[in-house]
């Protein structure tokens, strides 16, 4: 597997960072052995909060080695899926610069909550089908929270806020564009109705004056 020529101090300090549990822009992972392979995995940016720009964040590192493995964004993806919903979207790795075996996939939670990640595909010649769960799933790293508390010095609707307040409006219109339908229907019946006692009164008055022309020529 092609390796990128970089400096000692340099994997030393990218090593450190990932085996001492505090990789440069996380806090809380997860580390997992699959075959001869140690995988941490968590989001890029944490705390997550919704509304704000994050990624999927996956280092990988040979077991026996401590070497990070690379070209993984050509044989790994991952799978998102928002729990509470069920809604799942597939995303591409790639690699982040001067960091290697440091993958992500870049994403915008939109929603907090439950959040988990399906690595598949395949390292070197192990098949890899790996799930890890945010903290409500039981794994071990955060959930992605609400952004209220932080917005400041006015609360901004959420997206999910937005779309549920376009909803609202779209059924009102519905509404009101029904109840017009139906009160010009009703005026229409109306109408028919006014013009059916018309024709009746015309025609019960046309037959009046005849029976009495009838009777008159008697």
């Amino acid at each position: 597997m092609h390796r990128v020529k970089i400096s000692p101090c340099w994997r030393l300090a990218v090593l450190l960072s990932v085996l001492v549990g505090v990789p440069s822009t996380a806090g809380a992972h997860e580390r997992r052995e699959v075959g001869a392979y140690q995988l941490v995995v968590g989001f890029l940016t944490e705390p997550a909060f919704e509304g704000l720009k994050n990624g999927v964040d996956l280092w990988v590192l040979d077991r026996e080695t401590h070497q990070p493995v690379e070209g993984l964004e050509r044989t790994l993806q991952v799978e998102l899926t928002y729990v509470p919903s069920g809604t799942t979207k597939v995303l591409r790795l790639r690699t982040i610069y001067r960091e290697p075996g440091h993958y992500t996939a870049d994403l915008i939670p939109t929603v907090p909550g439950h959040y988990r990640f399906r690595f598949f595909g395949s390292l070197g010649e192990t098949a890899v089908n790996e799930t890890f769960d945010s903290r409500a799933g039981g794994g071990q790293f955060d959930d992605v929270d609400a952004a209220a508390d932080l917005q400041f010095p006015e609360r901004l609707p959420a997206l999910r806020e937005m779309q549920s307040a376009i909803r609202g409006t779209q059924q009102t219109a519905q509404q009101a564009q029904d109840a017009a339908l139906a009160a010009q229907a009703g005026r229409t019946s109306a109408q028919t109705i006014a013009i059916i006692g018309a024709v009746l009164g015309a025609l019960g008055l046309a037959t009046g004056i005849g029976a009495v022309r009838t009777a008159r020529k008697r």
